[in-house]
C-alpha cells in the first residue's frame, strides 16, 4: 500500500514527460532549414568566385594566343584593312552609278522670271516667265559610252577587291613572321638560359676544385668570360622578343606596350608537293589582270566620243509668259472674262523631242583621248608580265628556301641532341682529367649553336612557309 502512491506519480510524470513538448523543439526545425539554404548559397558563391578566378576568366589580353587567333584578330582590328576595304565600298557605288546612267531619268524643273512693263522690250522678255515641268531623258544611243562605262566600273570593283587581298595577304604574311620571330625568340632564350645554368654550375664546381687546392684558375677566367658573353647574347634575344612583340601587338591592334603571350605552333611536317604553277593564282596577278579589263573598257569608253549621240526628251507640266499679271492680255484678248484657270489651262501642255549631237572636229582632243587609252591599255599589260616574273621568282624563291631548310632542320634535329650529350660527356671527361677546359669550352658552343640554329631554321621555315602562301594564295 505504502508502494502504490509513488507509482502512481511516477506514471503521472512519465506520461506528462511524454504528452508534453519543448519549446525549443518547435523552432530547431526552422532554423536548421535556414541554416542548411546558408550554407548552400555560401557554397555558391565561394564556387562562382573560384570559377570567376580561373584562367578561362581571364581577360584576353592575358591569355596565350595561337596563331589563328593572332590573324583573326589582326584582320578584325588593324589599321591596314579599313582603307582597301572603304575603296571596295566606293567602286562598288560606282558600279551603282554606271548601271543607273544606262536607264531612264526623270526630273522636276522649272523657273520663273518677273520682268514688268517697261522694264525690258516686252517682245524679249515676254514680260517675265514661268516654268514647272516634269521632264525624262532616255538614251537611245550612245556609240557604247554607258555599256563601256559599265563595263570599267566593274572591272574597277574587281580590282578594289584584288588589292584588298593583296593587303591582307601583306598583313597575313606580317603577322605569320612576327609569330615566328617571337617564338625563335623565345626559343633561343630558352636554349641559353639552359645553357648558363650548365655553366654556372660547370663554374661552381671548377671554384670547388680550386679550394681542394687545385691549380685551375685560368679555366675559371675562360668559365667567366663565357658567362659574360652567353649573358650578352640572352640579352639580344631578349631585345628581339621585346621586339617581336610589340610589332605583333601593334599588328593585332593592341597596345605595343601590353604583355603578350602566344601559343607554340606544332613543330615543321613534311606535306604534299604544292603545284608548280601555284604562282599564277596570286593576287598579284589577278590584280594585274582585271587592270587590263579596266584599261580595255577605258578605250571603249574613249571611242565612243567619237560615234554619234542619239536621245529622246519628253516634258510634261506648265510654260508660260506674262508673269506681271494674273492673267495675261491675250488670254483676255480671246476671252474678256477669263480667270487664273483659263490662264493655267492655256500654260499646260506636254512635249517631245529627240536630241543628236555627233562631234566632227575638236583639234583631235577625242583622238588624244583614245591615244592615252591605249597606251594605259598597253602599260597594264607590260604590268602584268612585271607582276607575273615577280610572283613566280618571289614563288620559286620561297619553295627553294623550303626545300633547303626542311633538310636543315631534319639535320639539326639530330644533331642537337647529340652535341647536348657530347657538352656533358666532355665535362665529366674533365672533371675526371680525361679533358681540356678548351674542349668542354667547344662542345658547349657546338651544343648551343645547334640549339639556336634549330630554332633559327625553324622559324626561316615558317616564315617560308608564309611567303608561299602569300605569292600563291588566290
Amino acid at each position: 500500500m505504502g508502494n502504490a502512491t509513488p507509482r502512481v506519480a511516477s506514471e503521472g510524470s512519465a506520461s506528462r514527460a511524454h504528452t508534453t513538448r519543448d519549446p525549443a523543439e518547435d523552432i530547431r526545425g526552422p532554423k536548421v532549414a535556414c541554416e542548411i539554404v546558408g550554407a548552400l548559397r555560401r557554397s555558391v558563391l565561394f564556387l562562382l568566385l573560384i570559377f570567376l578566378a580561373m584562367p578561362n576568366g581571364a581577360s584576353a589580353a592575358d591569355r596565350a594566343v595561337s596563331l589563328e587567333e593572332a590573324l583573326r584578330e589582326a584582320r578584325t582590328a588593324n589599321a591596314r584593312l579599313p582603307l582597301p576595304a572603304l575603296d571596295i565600298s566606293i567602286a562598288r557605288e560606282k558600279r551603282t552609278e554606271a548601271r543607273a546612267e544606262r536607264w531612264l531619268k526623270v526630273a522636276a524643273d522649272g523657273d520663273f522670271v518677273y520682268a514688268p512693263p517697261g522694264s525690258y522690250d516686252p517682245i524679249v522678255t515676254n514680260l517675265g516667265d514661268s516654268r514647272l515641268q516634269l521632264g525624262a531623258r532616255q538614251p537611245l544611243f550612245d556609240g557604247g559610252a554607258r555599256r563601256a562605262a559599265v563595263s570599267r566600273a566593274e572591272a574597277d570593283l574587281d580590282l578594289a577587291g584584288a588589292r584588298y587581298r593583296i593587303v591582307e595577304r601583306d598583313l597575313d604574311l606580317e603577322v605569320r613572321s612576327r609569330f615566328a620571330e617571337l617564338l625563335q625568340a623565345r626559343g633561343e632564350i630558352e636554349v641559353r638560359r639552359e645553357g648558363l645554368e650548365r655553366l654556372r654550375t660547370y663554374q661552381t664546381s671548377l671554384k670547388s676544385r680550386q679550394a681542394a687546392g687545385q691549380g685551375i684558375g685560368a679555366d675559371i677566367l675562360k668559365t667567366g668570360v663565357r658567362i659574360a658573353l652567353e649573358e650578352s647574347n640572352l640579352l639580344e634575344g631578349e631585345r628581339r622578343l621585346d621586339q617581336a612583340r610589340l610589332l605583333l601587338n601593334e599588328l593585332m591592334g593592341r597596345d605595343p606596350a601590353a604583355p603578350l603571350s602566344v601559343v607554340p605552333t606544332p613543330p615543321p611536317q613534311p606535306r604534299l608537293p604544292d603545284p608548280e604553277d601555284g604562282w599564277a593564282s596570286g593576287p598579284d596577278v589577278a590584280a594585274a589582270e582585271v587592270e587590263i579589263r579596266s584599261a580595255g573598257a577605258a578605250v571603249a569608253l574613249a571611242r565612243s566620243e567619237q560615234k554619234p549621240h542619239l536621245f529622246l526628251s519628253a516634258d510634261i507640266g506648265f510654260w508660260g509668259s506674262d508673269t506681271s499679271r494674273l492673267v495675261p492680255l491675250d488670254v483676255k484678248a480671246d476671252k474678256p472674262d477669263a480667270t487664273f484657270a483659263d490662264r493655267v489651262l492655256r500654260d499646260a501642255g506636254y512635249s517631245f523631242g529627240l536630241v543628236f549631237s555627233w562631234p566632227l572636229w575638236d583639234h583631235g582632243a577625242a583622238r588624244a583621248r583614245v591615244a592615252q587609252a591605249e597606251l594605259g591599255l598597253e602599260r597594264a599589260k607590260r604590268n602584268l608580265d612585271l607582276q607575273t616574273r615577280g610572283a613566280r621568282l618571289q614563288w620559286e624563291q620561297a619553295r627553294s628556301t623550303l626545300r633547303n631548310l626542311a633538310r636543315q632542320i631534319e639535320i639539326l634535329s639530330r644533331s642537337a641532341p647529340e652535341a647536348r650529350d657530347a657538352y656533358l660527356d666532355a665535362e665529366s671527361r674533365y672533371r675526371g682529367g680525361s679533358a681540356s677546359a678548351l674542349e668542354v669550352f667547344d662542345s658547349y658552343a657546338a651544343a648551343v649553336d645547334a640549339s639556336v640554329r634549330l630554332t633559327e631554321a625553324t622559324a626561316r621555315y615558317r616564315i617560308a612557309r608564309a611567303l608561299e602562301a602569300r605569292w600563291g594564295t588566290p
